[in-house]
């Protein structure tokens, strides 16, 4: 029996569209524990693992993607969104604010609350609050094309 692992968002610079792998079940549990972390949002039924940002399979072409924001505890993930096997943050377009998401890494677990979502042009780059205990999710957006989806939430606990 194949299980299939959904991991990280990317900036979706070099498209939208690649394909997700199946691991052995008997390689899930494996796979989990090289994780450096879990993102877990409940709304939409999301659990994936992310690697550490000097990892080699942190690539948005591979998994989600850890992006260093040099702001204390604010973490930006980024992953592909439409079709295929990397099209890991597809349901992103699905949250609203107030929805939670939980980011599980150290053996301690941060609840944050969305408190924005918006878009922006899709250059590569996107804007970012200078603060700290934040977590930032980012896709291109399937509905508005040629625009990143981006999802802000904010430190609860």
């Amino acid at each position: 029996m194949k299980i299939v692992i959904i991991v990280f968002f990317s900036l979706l610079l070099c498209g939208c569209n690649y394909n997700i792998e199946a691991i052995e079940e008997s390689n899930y549990h494996e796979e989990i524990l090289t994780y450096y972390g879990v993102l877990i949002i409940p709304k939409i039924n999301m659990y994936l693992g992310f690697y550490d940002e000097n990892n080699k399979n942190n690539d948005v072409n591979k998994n989600v993607m850890l992006i260093n924001t040099n702001i204390k505890n604010t973490y930006l993930l980024a992953a592909h969104s439409g079709t295929g096997k990397l099209a890991y943050f597809n349901d992103l377009r699905y949250l609203d604010i107030g929805d939670e998401i939980i980011l599980k890494f150290n053996n301690k677990e941060n609840h944050y609350i969305v408190s924005s979502i918006r878009n922006e042009v899709k250059n590569g780059k996107i804007s970012i609050k200078m603060e700290e205990n934040q977590v930032i999710l980012t896709t291109c957006n399937q509905i508005k094309k040629g625009y990143q989806l981006i999802a802000e939430g904010n430190l609860v606990n």
